[in-house]
């Protein structure tokens, strides 16, 4: 039998999707999945064909279309598992191209996949799992570019896929918009001049990002309601309510009556969760999202005037990305345990009780108290990513993965701007990406084996 002779890259791209075992094993042992009541309500929508874009449009129909193939939530997380093993497959062989020894990228996508926080992340119904699995595709972009940026930029086809990852990103999330745009402007200025490129990369973003859900909304029966922008910043009016209630004009005050009593405003708030304030049955969304300017130039004025409130309010809301420790009793938002009740039908039916049992201890000791900065806690492992880049930084050579870690910073940029609570999903995709960037350690310590082309024409510039 003639044998079959696999380049290391072909290796790293296989056995880095053979990563889908464990996270299969999550899916049969809780199928069909971990769901909140957002899960809930977009099957819902899915089901009775009545869309609301509060939840992406984008997202929600994906998942009308899946379920046609498989009427079935599972089919929803199964897909999940298979694209992030695909995604880590794909993210291992890029590694690869750029010198790291392909056992080591395959071990990385291994590791990434066992982790038992990525398992449960991964089979539950959010947006923000295929929105980190979008970041997952633009990272294995970004590294080839770095890679060769000649090459990447010397046919549309590379500015194509990289353009059409940053649209889903944009699509896929209400604030995704804000990592697209500061990335965009980050490539705008190191390769302004490949600007038809850059169009054409921009051009790819536009149409995911934007034209294809005002498709989506004039063609299906959409509620075209999304999250006003205000409401995502009154956990910051409410620190500046707690400290300081005397500076509101009346004017303001009978704004913020509008929405909750004022003693609700200062007895609920929680600066690392907005969760009992903002779901508070006395906190009422619809003034912010009927005014919303009114509401937007009282953010504003209240974050001009009380910027060290603000700033403070906003590192304890995203200290669960620096901080390995909890601050005080503040909560750690992940997978629900229980499917909430509904009328769709959608209860757990294990389809492995093997699976589950293998699977239940693993997720019985990542929630026991004291190991919780260690598993679920994201801080860690980010600060590690942050440490990667850092030492990229240092060699020269390396630099031009730095556009890999721009992703990365972009993202963690704004998450720590928008976050409303401490929640592990918010992180994903920079816990992912942070996990598979570590393969870089063995290039920074042999800067010799990188095989990253040098510009050949000073055209454009690596950070």
């Amino acid at each position: 039998m003639k044998s079959i002779n696999l380049s290391n890259e072909d290796r790293a791209l296989t056995l880095g999707w053979l990563s889908v075992v464990p996270l299969f094993v999550w899916w049969l042992g809780w199928f069909p999945g971990f769901m909140s009541p957002d899960s809930i309500d977009q099957l819902g929508q899915v089901d009775r064909y009545e869309f609301f874009n509060f939840h992406p449009i984008v997202h929600t129909f994906s998942m009308w279309v899946v379920t046609r193939v498989w009427d079935h939530p599972g089919a929803v997380t199964l897909l999940q598992v298979l694209l992030l093993a695909g995604l880590l497959g794909f993210v291992a062989r890029r590694l690869t191209q750029v010198g790291v020894p392909w056992w080591l990228t395959v071990t990385a996508a291994w590791i990434t996949a066992a982790l038992p926080m990525v398992g449960a992340t991964t089979i539950t119904i959010w947006k923000d799992i295929p929105y980190s699995l979008a970041m997952v595709w633009a990272f294995g972009e970004l590294v080839a570019l770095a890679r060769d940026r000649d090459r990447f930029w010397s046919s549309w086809w590379g500015p194509l896929r990289l353009g059409t990852a940053l649209g889903l990103m944009w699509a896929l999330r209400a604030n995704g918009k804000v990592t697209v745009l500061i990335f965009a402007v980050a490539l705008a200025i190191g390769f302004w001049r490949r600007w038809r490129e850059l169009l054409a990369a921009g051009g790819a973003t536009v149409a995911v990002g934007i034209l294809l859900p005002a498709v989506l909304l004039s063609v299906l029966s959409v509620n075209p309601g999304t999250i006003e922008p205000a409401e995502v910043f009154l956990p910051d009016v409410a620190a500046v309510v707690v400290n300081d209630p005397d500076w509101f004009s009346d004017a303001d005050r009978a704004r913020l009556e509008a929405i909750a009593p004022i003693d609700v405003w200062q007895s609920r708030y929680e600066c690392s969760d907005s969760t009992p304030l903002v779901f508070d049955p006395a906190f009422n969304h619809t003034p912010p999202r009927e005014n919303p300017w009114e509401y937007r130039s009282l953010v504003a004025r209240t974050a001009i005037t009380h910027l060290p409130t603000v700033v403070g309010h906003r590192w304890c809301a995203a200290s669960f990305l620096f901080a390995p420790w909890p601050r005080g009793g503040s909560y750690l938002h992940r997978p629900p345990f229980e499917i909430p009740p509904n009328t769709l039908g959608i209860a757990r039916d294990s389809i492995s009780g093997r699976a589950y049992s293998f699977t239940l201890a693993q997720y019985q000791w990542i929630e026991k108290p004291g190991v919780e900065w260690f598993t679920w806690r994201p801080a860690l492992v980010i600060l590690v990513g942050i440490a990667t880049y850092l030492g990229v930084a240092v060699r020269r050579r390396l630099r031009p993965l730095l556009w890999a870690g721009g992703l990365v910073g972009a993202q963690l940029l704004n998450v720590a701007a928008m976050t409303p609570a401490h929640e592990f999903r918010y992180a994903f995709g920079i816990y992912l990406l942070c996990l598979m960037s570590l393969p870089f350690w063995w290039l920074i310590i042999q800067p010799d084996d990188a095989t990253i082309a040098p510009a050949r024409r000073q055209l454009d510039s690596s950070p």
